[in-house]
């Protein structure tokens, strides 16, 4: 039992990945079978991994068509900006107050990840999720750190694409910066510092559309 759920779960990675890297690309026809094929197995865990994606706005499912990867949408783009925004200015801000050694300790952790290699794009950006969502963690507050959860979800294919225009050693530099202010209990400063680099991701993304 906990062997099937394990592979479910590689499927449900693997199709994300394959769509937050643009290998499959918005408006593409996803065939069940092939997938299913390619990853050695039935197509249950395929149809229930691309169920699991519609919910995080990755996958459109069209009556009587099938199942299709989802289309960037300009005005949604700006309106999950927008509550990113409020989410983690509050995560930091609260988190400033209230992160635990052992938190700041993992925060540094994710900072400080390898972001260079062959592999390191897909990487890196699950390497930032889990740094955002961890100082979201870090705020105490479950509810929040579920709605940033879900929200960077639903952006991981344009901060993906985001990692080929802006410089990961800066990303990776403004990550530390963060932590530190966190760890320094400035809540004042952690704010500015989130606001300025998502501000900053922003302006390079929206500029492509």
């Amino acid at each position: 039992m906990a062997k099937a759920s394990m592979k479910s779960d590689n499927v449900y990675q693997n199709i994300k990945d394959l769509i937050v890297s643009g290998t499959l690309k918005p408006g593409h026809m996803i065939s069940v079978s092939e997938l299913a094929e390619q990853f050695g197995v039935s197509v249950t865990p395929v149809r229930d991994s691309l169920n699991a994606l519609k919910h995080e706005e990755l996958v459109e499912i069209l009556p009587h068509k099938g199942y299709f990867v989802s289309q960037v949408d300009l005005k949604e783009l700006q309106h999950l900006f927008q509550m990113r925004m409020i989410l983690e200015t509050a995560s930091v801000e609260i988190a400033s107050r209230s992160a635990t050694p052992r938190q700041i300790e993992q925060l540094y952790e994710l900072a400080n990840k390898d972001c260079e290699g062959p592999d390191s794009p897909i990487h890196f950006m699950k390497d930032n999720y889990s740094f955002h969502v961890t100082i979201a963690e870090a705020s105490g507050n479950p509810y929040l750190t579920k709605s940033l959860s879900n929200v960077l979800n639903q952006m991981q294919r344009v901060l993906y694409n985001d990692l080929f225009r802006g410089n990961r050693e800066t990303m990776k530099f403004e990550h530390l910066e963060l932590v530190d202010l966190i760890r320094a209990g400035d809540p004042v400063k952690a704010r500015e510092a989130i606001v300025m680099q998502i501000e900053g991701t922003k302006k390079r993304i929206l500029s492509t559309f």
